[in-house]
């Protein structure tokens, strides 16, 4: 056993075999983009697999038994007697040859693959060479980035439009929980409810690859949902379904599962079985409760956030919750309402903050896997000064719905206030990112940028934000102290006296100007 150990090491076999195997990966992952750009089918890169592991033993084998390989033999004769001066580092001919194995035993496994592909190619099993150029256009962007668009809907009446709202947020939800996709946020695609925009037009200024639109209709006992998903570069479907369902919770539910999972597959975004179980879950079990609840969750979806709006949404989740005491969801969104009454002044903290914690909490002792409630709770603790708790809840927020563009920015804010700026920043980011034509989102990420002293990155993010809205009177703040800290005086003056006129009530200005 010595003698074998010796001899595999004056034959370089541990070398050979680092070399094969670092080889053989690099080409599994070439085999892995050759497999899509040429449209393979899904086995190709499991026979570069089978390839490589019967090469394996080949080499080495060949590797062994080589000696000398290039000379001849000769009568072993006796060492000189300066052998012990021979430089260490002179490779043998076996050793060189060894090498030369690991290399060429990978590249023989390469080619018996691309024999099998180009023989798949040439008997019309593979993309057409258009098709394949168009594939190789499209490897520039990520399929797996989506932009929902607003349902349509036939009926205008609030109950009506509350429902397709709340299918379609449910999806975005649903959705925003697979970590592979890019899903643009509500805000930014209600911009295109009109459909007055081309879909390459909207996939263009939302920088995303695919497009859903669809429609929704509730009437009567019936609920119906068209979708089709849209390869924006060329306009074509990739996948499209109807639903035609008896209107129960149970089918609503389903239907909203069918549709994250069909994209999902449609974009090649790997579901793990955990992400799979959230999907699937129904949060309750019952119609009217579910009804209450995407009236009250429209009310936020509006954007709304005056005082009105946000007791009759608290009012709205009591609701739901009394008609399903288990209704997580209901929960979390009025733990959210208690946080918005407080965050605006409408309400004390001793009137806010106990509800929203218990809210809160009670949510995730029904549905541990519920992100906004970790998001609510994460908020809660900012407010009452726990940010090392903060920022673990909102941490597990962003683990259970990667996509969700509000935990983002929430977790960015916090992050300020620990003075943690550049990672403040990055989660700003990811945020905007996510809901590109948000003017909170670019508002939060200007301000980010001007803590955390980018201030030429924070001025051409007021930029930006001031072609969105030209009176944006923040905007105008973070540009005119940014441009006072670069020394740019002149501008900085302008800028402060317009933020001051626009909004003349905000203490922040003037001290800036002063």
């Amino acid at each position: 056993m010595k003698k074998l150990i010796e001899e595999i090491h004056r034959r370089s076999l541990w070398q050979v075999l680092g070399i094969y195997l670092v080889g053989a990966w690099i080409g599994y992952e070439v085999i892995q983009s050759l497999t899509e750009g040429l449209g393979l089918p899904e086995w190709f890169p499991g026979l570069a697999v089978v390839l490589f592991i019967i090469g394996l033993p080949v080499v080495l084998a060949t590797a062994f038994v080589q000696e000398g390989v290039g000379s001849r033999p000769t009568v072993e004769q006796p060492a000189p007697a300066d052998a012990s001066h021979e430089s260490p580092t002179s490779a043998s001919p076996g050793t060189f040859f060894t090498w030369r194995n690991a290399i060429g035993g990978g590249v023989v496994a390469f080619a018996l693959w691309g024999v099998v592909a180009t023989g798949w190619l040439l008997l019309g099993g593979g993309r057409t060479p258009g098709e394949i150029t168009e594939v190789a256009e499209a490897s520039m962007f990520d399929l797996r980035s989506i932009a929902v668009l607003p349902f349509a809907s036939v009926r205008t009446d609030e109950e009506s439009q509350a429902f397709v709202t709340g299918v379609h947020d449910d999806l975005l939800t649903q959705l925003s929980k697979i970590d592979s996709l890019t899903v643009i946020s509500r805000t930014s695609v209600m911009k295109y409810r009109d459909g007055e925009q081309s879909i390459p037009e909207i996939a263009g200024e939302l920088g995303v690859a695919t497009v859903l639109e669809g429609g929704v209709d509730r009437a009567g006992d019936r609920v119906r949902v068209n979708v089709q998903l849209i390869d924006a570069r060329t306009d074509a479907h990739l996948w499209a379904e109807t639903y035609d369902r008896e209107l129960t919770v149970a089918n609503v539910f389903a239907i909203r599962t069918d549709l994250a999972k069909n994209i999902a597959a449609a974009l090649r975004a790997a579901l793990t079985p955990e992400v799979e179980e959230r999907i699937e879950a129904r949060p309750t079990e019952s119609l009217d409760a579910y009804d209450v609840y995407v009236r009250a969750h429209f009310l936020g979806a509006k954007g709304s956030l005056i005082r009105e709006d946000l007791e009759r949404a608290v009012e709205l989740y009591g609701q739901a919750i009394e008609l399903d005491p288990d209704f997580a969801e209901a929960y979390a969104g009025l733990a959210e309402a208690y946080l918005n009454l407080h965050g605006r002044g409408y309400l004390a903290d001793s009137d806010a903050l106990p509800a929203a914690e218990a809210a809160a909490l009670k949510a995730l002792d029904l549905d541990e896997s519920l992100a906004s409630a970790h998001l609510a709770l994460a908020g809660f603790l900012t407010t009452t000064v726990r940010f090392d708790e903060a920022e673990r809840e909102a941490l597990r927020a962003i683990e259970l719905a990667p996509g969700d563009a509000k935990a983002h920015a929430d977790y960015s804010g916090l992050l300020l206030t620990l003075k943690r700026f550049d990672e403040s920043v990055a989660a700003a980011r990811r945020s905007l990112e996510l809901d590109p034509l948000s003017t909170v989102g670019r508002r939060n990420l200007a301000a980010k940028l001007m803590f955390a002293r980018a201030y030429e990155d924070a001025i051409r993010e007021a930029d930006l934000l001031l072609e969105l809205e030209p009176d944006n009177a923040d905007a105008l703040y973070f540009k005119g102290v940014s441009e006072a800290l670069i020394g740019e005086y002149e501008g900085a003056v302008m800028q402060l006296h317009q933020a001051i006129e626009l909004n003349p009530d905000d203490p922040y200005y003037p001290p800036a100007l002063a």
